[in-house]
């Protein structure tokens, strides 16, 4: 997905996601217009994350990258 792409998501309503592993595991969040990331959430296991991660996913306005 490109930066324009994540821009009309974004302008649509929609939240961006993606799971990240370094420097541990974490769910970060799209912010603003220039395709910035932030740290949504950090976990102690990559199963934590991932379930963390699913949870979000069953909300409609949240997607993943």
């Amino acid at each position: 997905m490109t930066l324009d792409d994540q821009n009309k998501v974004k302008a649509a309503g929609l939240t961006i996601i993606r799971k990240d592993d370094y420097p541990q595991p974490r769910i970060k969040v799209s912010t603003g217009t220039n395709g910035g990331w932030e740290t949504l959430a950090k976990y102690e296991t990559k199963a934590a994350r991932d379930r963390a991660f699913k949870a979000l996913l069953e909300n409609d306005k949240i997607i993943s990258d």
